[in-house]
């Protein structure tokens, strides 16, 4: 693995260590499963779990507002999120 490789992956494991469920995150571009879309673009999705299924492949699970389904979202896909103060709130 080169290093540059090395890098992004901890970058990514990173950021998906930094949000939280409840969090919300905005898509750079459409996403689509079997051609069908499932994600908008600059919509904000509500993280509602986040999976690693193996080693390195990190995702945010999220509900999408066309189909009603939960879909996984690598985090390399998001261009912005939102972090939910409240969950952030020390007693």
């Amino acid at each position: 693995m080169q290093e540059e490789d090395s890098n992004s992956l901890i970058e990514t494991e990173f950021f998906w260590y930094s949000l939280l469920e409840g969090d919300r995150i905005v898509l750079e571009a459409d996403y689509f499963v079997n051609d069908q879309l499932v994600l908008h673009k600059d919509h904000a999705y509500d993280v509602l779990a986040k999976t690693e299924q193996q080693i390195g492949h990190f995702a945010f699970v999220v509900q999408s507002d066309v189909t009603q389904q939960l879909v996984n979202v690598h985090p390399f896909l998001v261009s912005d999120y939102h972090i939910n103060p409240e969950q952030r709130l020390i007693n």
